[in-house]
């Protein structure tokens, strides 16, 4: 442990490979902690995902006549995995522990027909995500399944955090992108489902892009965060149909954080330009994927129950009416229900994040001058405008089907432009703050905690109106791989981790407990001048030596005359 604190004392500004890796690291194994300790399909619709993966993996991309029904698309894949439907005996249902589901078995592989409704959708993710079923069987295929789309959750998240880096000044963006990451987040990410990847890419190419806006005379020291708006381009033009609104939305809040000659100045650079004729096959692919998909059979799936009630003679501005007056209705789901929208985390973690959202949308009012915050506005637009339409557009057909999950994408985007504008002011780093930062840091991390062992419980007893805590220790009805306890205690160290680095990303010399060990034993406190300092080079080339030391006589300089003041 020592060895760990010093490698993380010894560098103080990242790099983009090291810090990629480690934040790849770090939400891989947040997301497979949490595949691991939710049951088989107990992620929304995974059933449904999980069968289009195995079936596009063998081959059945397109819908085909005769195989799409007012139910669903048939398709013919192995028999565990057609019969996956009738694991979720439990949703809906939070007094229902896990253990009704029948096992699923290995050597269960005779093909059958499995039902799935998400028939149209884009085959890229699925493909990816169905190919452990080419060579596992039974549960272990599924978690290997669950496992790959989190890696790929995890690169798309570590690509749009180290790319937040690259900012000028970037340390309140990158905090107000972690704690975007509720519980939610995290919790989607370890299941089968093209949602938590559109998440991901959408915070990376938002991240991508403002970074190569902030640097547009220096596109060549930010080409890491250049790729990575062009492979999220890709991914999220090939993801699901809803997914290019949400890279459309990104774009258009990122070309508002940011005065419009910048703009122009980047899409004028060569590098900005081939990444752009890099991305756009891709595009076209994605859109030409939804056109077969437009003109191929009909492809009707069902609707969770509870969720669609269809009214085909309500007038659309109906629905356009109740998702305006239930648009913050749906920041608890923004923060933690998880399953089947039928376990919300409990009141303190929803008091906390919901405190956070608040504070987050309030800020903007507070801080002058308000043509800063262009991006914040418009990002908080969207937020009310874009999700009702697009339930207007399915209110006839199917009724009223959207869940806050699916706006994730566009809330992701409008609290790290809450970062953006707050880079003007100066990031605290006295000992006051450094006290208050400790404070918090850890109950983030409680509360993270708090929301996994909650949501196990929910699985492993069941949600009782009685306290049923001590049953878990007691007479468990279900246990996860590797058991309920060690995961947990596995969830807290990851976490406390990742919120170790942070802070001492957030204030340079210290650690998240008080003090930290220099190499003699003794100890060392950072101080605020130095995080400043190293906040104001954070993003820029390195000066020549002459220039940085008269840029260091004229900080001594103006902080001498600041004393004196």
């Amino acid at each position: 442990m020592s060895l760990f604190l010093r490698s993380v004392r010894a560098r103080s500004l990242p790099r983009p490979l090291p810090t990629f890796a480690l934040l790849t690291a770090i939400f891989f194994l947040l997301f497979g902690l949490w595949s691991l300790a939710t049951p088989l399909m107990g992620v929304p619709d995974e059933p449904a995902h999980t069968i289009k993966a195995a079936a596009v993996v063998r081959g059945q991309v397109l819908v085909e006549d005769g195989t799409s029904f007012g139910h669903g698309v048939h398709v013919r894949v192995p028999n565990y995995i057609a019969s996956l439907h009738a694991q979720s005996c439990y949703k809906f249902n939070r007094a229902q522990a896990a253990d009704c589901a029948a096992p699923l078995y290995v050597d269960d592989t005779f093909t059958n027909i499995g039902v799935t409704s998400a028939g149209s959708y884009n085959p890229m993710y699925y493909w990816i995500v169905g190919l452990p079923t080419l060579f596992m069987s039974g549960a272990p295929a599924i978690y290997g399944m669950r496992l790959v789309s989190a890696l790929l959750c995890a690169v798309f998240f570590a690509a749009g955090f180290t790319a937040l880096t690259e900012l000028r000044r970037p340390k309140y963006a990158v905090l107000v992108a972690a704690l975007a990451m509720t519980p939610m987040v995290l919790f989607l990410g370890g299941g089968i489902n093209p949602n938590s990847l559109e998440i991901a890419a959408t915070m990376a190419a938002f991240s991508g892009f403002v970074v190569v806006l902030d640097n547009r005379r220096g596109t060549k020291r930010v080409l890491p965060a250049l790729a990575t708006v062009a492979a999220a381009t890709v991914v999220l033009a090939n993801a699901r149909q809803i997914s290019l609104v949400w890279l459309l939305c990104a774009l258009i809040v990122g070309v508002c954080s940011f005065r419009l000659r910048r703009v122009v100045t980047v899409f004028s650079d060569r590098r900005v330009l081939t990444a752009v004729a890099l991305a756009v096959p891709g595009a076209l692919l994605g859109l030409l994927w939804m056109y077969i998909a437009a003109n191929g059979p009909a492809n009707v799936g069902v609707a969770p129950e509870g969720i669609a009630s269809p009214h085909p003679d309500a007038p659309l501005y109906r629905g356009f009416m109740i998702m305006l007056d239930q648009t913050y209705d749906f920041f608890p789901q923004y923060i933690g229900t998880m399953g089947w929208l039928d376990t919300p985390v409990p009141e303190l973690v929803a008091l906390v994040w919901g405190g956070l959202m608040i504070a987050g949308l309030v800020v903007p009012f507070c801080v002058r001058p308000l043509r800063n915050w262009t991006g914040y506005w418009v990002a908080l637009a969207m937020l009310y405008l874009v999700p009702a339409l697009l339930q207007t557009a399915l209110w006839r057909g199917m009724g009223f089907i959207w869940q806050g999950r699916y706006t994730l994408p566009l809330v992701v985007v409008l609290f790290i432009s809450v970062g953006l504008g707050l880079r003007k002011l100066r990031f605290p780093g006295g000992a006051l703050a450094l006290r208050i930062s400790r404070v918090f840091f850890w109950l983030i991390v409680a509360c993270h905690t708090l929301a996994f062992v909650y949501v196990l419980r929910r699985y492993v007893v069941g949600i009782s109106e009685i306290a049923n805590w001590q049953t878990l220790f007691s007479s468990p009805h279900w246990q996860p791989p590797l058991g309920w306890l060690p995961l947990t205690v596995l969830y807290l160290l990851v976490t406390a981790v990742g919120a170790l680095l942070l802070f001492r990303y957030l204030h340079p010399g210290s650690l998240l407990v008080k003090g930290t060990l220099s190499r003699n034993g003794g100890t060392r406190h950072s101080s605020g001048r130095a995080a400043d300092k190293e906040e104001e080079v954070i993003g820029r080339e390195p000066a020549p030596s002459g220039a940085r030391a008269a840029a260091e006589a004229q900080m001594s300089a103006g902080e001498s005359l600041r004393q004196g003041k």
